[in-house]
């Protein structure tokens, strides 16, 4: 319970004496896992992103509404920071060499729907190229093709100031900053390359009288343009909005936000397993682990509840059970990521920091209740 002393003088002088109340304050306090090796703050808004740079040395992270953080992970410090200028930015990559970041820009004003990608020196923090239509559209998610060549891009844009909003998944040529391939869909929601890049797979969904009518992972062969067949989903009712593959390609996790989680077996098309993450509290970010046997989920918050303590939750990928369950944020966990020799995990949360946990070495044994 906190004191706080009002007082109206200003406004009425020595006509309103000043009044003490009692505000009921809640303190949200988290147990930190044993595994919670470092926690990195300076972010004065929600961290929305986290990615590792492929040699595992640099680490960064994504706040509203365009700040880049490059942290340094032998100093546990912060080495140099992005500041955008086309707008917000919900999602950013390493290229595969680790020298460039791109990072993607939506903006809303004026002149229209604006944005773009921009690539970023990872080393000096400056911009150094543009990935835009013209008239630019806005971008809200980008992948990078495991070789580094072809980066995938949501883009949102309107044609007249006051027609609808249409959307597509734009192909673009890193090298060339020309655009490969336009796919027009309206509704979905997240993508994702497979680890041979020759597959992008993208969640999909139907509405029927402006509600959700089916949920699908729609596939499509980027060396040929051909589509291949759909991944079915009779588990979710909303939209997925996150996926990732295994290592091997032989898996796709997908996830929503009432905590439904589904891996389905890519060569038979057929879901694998269903673990649910009790409580449908949300879900907004899935990592597997460079060998494919664990599978990292940033756990939000309840329905009809914000503001409490985020979790890490660590599944079994074979059986889709429970490994481990890391607790530290003080509110929803937004992104994690395994560094590329697996023995760490970053994550990144509302509540404005980066953690780093370390994962070198995790009990054979499952959890047998959730929390």
């Amino acid at each position: 319970m906190a004191r706080v002393v009002l007082s109206f003088d200003a406004w009425k002088p020595g006509n309103v004496r000043p009044a003490t109340v009692e505000v009921p304050v809640d303190i949200i306090e988290a147990v930190e896992s044993p595994q919670l090796t470092a926690t990195l703050k300076g972010h004065e808004e929600a961290v929305r992103r986290v990615a590792w740079a492929p040699d595992g040395k640099t680490l960064a992270s994504l706040a509203s509404p365009s700040t880049v953080k490059l942290w340094d992970l032998a100093r546990r410090s912060e080495r140099n920071a992005i500041q955008g200028d086309l707008g917000e930015s919900f999602d950013l990559s390493f290229t595969r060499d680790g020298k460039t970041l791109a990072l993607g820009h939506w903006k809303n004003d004026k002149a229209g729907t604006t944005g773009g990608i921009s690539l970023w020196d990872a080393a000096t923090g400056r911009r150094k190229g543009l990935l835009r239509h013209t008239p630019s559209r806005g971008v809200t998610a980008l992948v990078l093709s495991p070789d580094g060549k072809t980066l995938a891009a949501s883009e949102g844009w309107k044609e007249e100031a006051r027609g609808p909003y249409r959307r597509c998944v734009t192909l673009w040529d890193v090298a060339s900053g020309k655009m490969q391939a336009s796919l027009p869909l309206d509704n979905w929601s997240t993508l994702v390359f497979s680890p041979d890049g020759k597959v992008l797979a993208l969640a999909h969904y139907t509405l029927k009288d402006n509600r959700v009518d089916g949920i699908e992972v729609r596939r499509r062969d980027v060396t040929t343009g051909k589509e291949l067949a759909a991944l079915p989903n009779t588990v979710s009712k909303q939209p997925l909005n996150c996926l990732a593959f295994a290592p091997d390609g032989r898996t796709l996790a997908g996830a929503d936000y009432d905590g439904n989680i589904l891996l389905w077996d890519t060569a038979s098309g057929k879901v694998r397993v269903a673990p649910k993450q009790e409580e449908r509290r949300s879900i907004a970010s899935l990592a597997f682990a460079p060998d494919g046997r664990t599978l990292a989920t940033a756990v939000g918050d309840r329905p009809g509840r914000d503001h409490e303590p985020g979790l890490i939750v660590l599944w079994d990928v074979a059986t889709g059970r429970r490994r481990l369950t890391l607790t530290g944020h003080t509110n929803a966990v937004q992104s994690v990521a395994f560094s590329p020799d697996g023995k760490l995990l970053a994550s990144g949360g509302a509540d404005r920091t980066v953690r780093l946990w370390n994962v070198a070495s995790l009990p054979e044994t499952t959890e047998t209740s959730g929390r």
